[in-house]
């Protein structure tokens, strides 16, 4: 086999060395020499250039060596801040959020709006722009070191067409998101399922971090999943992998928007949650009346999240059956009642698991909250632009 040109191999290897930056953030020479696979003499000599260049910066703060791995602590490196950002927008359930970030994982700025539940897409299209538009003036943002638009997009979205799911009533189906976006914006635009997203965040910077086999698992209007296996984001043949809120966990049950009956959606979804109150409460009640007064005694409110709780779990449990994960994260806005929901679904997830399985699995609440699914899209442009990016860097 012929031997690649040297220029070839130290070009490969520096953007091996700034991609591994780039989706990590901060990091000690010899962490990136171990996770790259090459010396560490090697990698201080691709430091050093880049530092030179002013590419990437020193820190004056010292890492201990990834995993509590023996050995002094090292210095710190990052990509320079200036050398690009990336945003991430998302379309919420009742709001649309949106992040600037830049290359070395620092949030910029972040702002939202809130928008009635159901709003039309065209809506939040003008609504994300205009935030977007005044987010780089706030932040004092350059346009032209703006990596890309990331967006999150609520339910399942077809990774070959490149437009959310029409297999479901919603006002999203077959809209081409990321072209409406770039229209207005004239950036370049990259969208994405909501709970994939959510997952990808989770795992760059909150509860799954370091986790190479988890679950993530939104409790929102709508109920979805994300399945992570061997570090690797499952998608799917065309984007349909994690549709858990469509599991039927009781063919007897309610009728679903999807058209059949009993899916886990008709059972744990937050609009769900919240009529099963109605009777009772009237229907002015929001989540966070719920998870207040639930934390103070009140009995419907404790019912109605545990309730919620117990049929999540089983489809937990089912799912640490077939998948075998070490981790499973809980985000949407129903994980907001923690332990009140918590409880229950690790009861159930342990009762429906068998032991080889359930005994290896860990149930938490994901720690980004809200803004997971604008950070997992900040994260989506980060891995996905590596022309652009590596321009940035005068590669």
């Amino acid at each position: 086999m012929r031997t690649p040109p040297t220029e070839s191999r130290a070009e490969r290897s520096r953007l091996a060395v700034v991609r591994l930056l780039r989706e990590r953030g901060t990091m000690s020479r010899a962490d990136i020499a171990r996770s790259v696979g090459l010396s560490r003499s090697t990698v201080s000599g691709i430091i050093a250039a880049l530092v030179a260049d002013d590419l990437v910066v020193e820190l004056d703060a010292k890492l201990a060596p990834a995993g509590g791995g023996a050995g002094r602590p090292g210095a710190a490196v990052m990509l320079n801040p200036a050398s690009g950002e990336a945003i991430g927008v998302d379309f919420g359930y009742r709001h649309v959020h949106v992040i600037i970030a830049n290359v070395a994982h620092a949030v910029r700025i972040a702002k939202s709006v809130r928008l009635p539940v159901g709003y039309d897409p065209a809506q939040g299209f003008d609504v994300a722009s205009d935030l977007i538009r005044t987010a780089i003036d706030e932040a004092g943002t350059d346009p032209s070191r703006i990596l890309g638009v990331g967006v999150s997009v609520p339910g399942p979205f077809d990774t070959k067409r490149g437009v959310p799911s029409s297999g479901m009533p919603s006002r999203w189906a077959g809209i081409p998101v990321a072209t409406e976006l770039a229209a207005r914006l004239n950036l370049p635009v990259l969208a994405d399922g909501d709970t994939r997203l959510g997952a990808l965040a989770e795992r760059r910077w909150g509860a799954a971090r370091g986790c190479d086999e988890f679950v993530y698992l939104k409790l929102h209007g709508g109920i979805g999943g994300a399945f992570v296996s061997n570090g690797q984001l499952a998608r799917g043949i065309n984007g349909g992998a994690g549709e858990i809120g469509h599991l039927v966990v009781d063919a007897t049950g309610p009728l679903c928007r999807c058209g059949n009956r009993g899916c886990l959606e008709t059972f744990v979804g937050l609009p769900v949650v919240m009529r099963a109150l109605e009777p009772a409460y009237g229907d002015r009640l929001t989540l966070r009346n719920v998870i207040t007064m639930a934390w103070q005694g009140d009995r419907g409110c404790i019912r109605a999240l545990s309730d919620a709780g117990t049929m999540a779990g089983r489809a937990v449990g089912m799912l640490g059956n077939i998948l075998n994960p070490q981790s499973v994260i809980i985000g949407g806005a129903l994980s907001a009642a923690g332990e009140l929901l918590m409880g229950p679904l690790r009861e159930a997830a342990a009762t429906a698991s068998l032991p080889l399985a359930g005994d290896a699995m860990t149930l938490q609440v994901g720690s980004l909250g809200p803004q997971a699914c604008a950070l997992g899209a900040v994260a989506m442009v980060l891995g996905e632009t590596d022309q652009k990016l590596m321009a940035a860097l005068g590669s």
